[in-house]
């Protein structure tokens, strides 16, 4: 039995690195403000993605990845909801390493894909207008 006082050892504890108050998480794709993000480590996807600005119009699935200590993926493809309930399936409570990223939508692949097509038709006309 501990001659210290309960609680003086749980508030030793939560301030040591085993239980780390903060974790570190990714957050990429069509969001205002890609990148690594440290958070509370009670937070879930949703709020992870709001401290970052949030997803952009016309986003497509959310994918969600997280590795296990035995080395397993937990890999998750969802559509993005602002109601979904923290700690569900499409909104989990967040581990350290966790990673979220916004896919595209048809509409933004499809955009690009036209503008990598018709990219060098328009140097080609602006380069023909100026030595016409």
């Amino acid at each position: 039995k501990s001659k210290i006082d309960l609680t003086a050892q749980l508030s030793k504890a939560v301030k040591s690195n085993l239980n780390p108050r903060f974790i570190n998480v990714i957050v990429a794709g069509r969001i205002d403000l890609p990148g690594k993000i440290k958070i509370n480590k009670s937070s879930s996807l949703n709020e992870a993605i709001l401290m970052k600005g949030g997803i952009k119009p016309l986003s497509g699935r959310i994918s969600f990845l997280r590795y296990s200590d035995e080395g397993l993926i937990d890999k998750r493809s969802f559509k993005y909801s602002k109601r979904s309930s923290k700690g569900s399936y499409k909104n989990p409570i967040l581990k350290n390493g966790d990673v979220i990223i916004v896919g595209q939508s048809g509409l933004n692949v499809a955009t690009k894909l036209i503008k990598e097509i018709t990219s060098p038709f328009i140097g080609i006309k602006a380069a023909y207008d100026i030595l016409d």
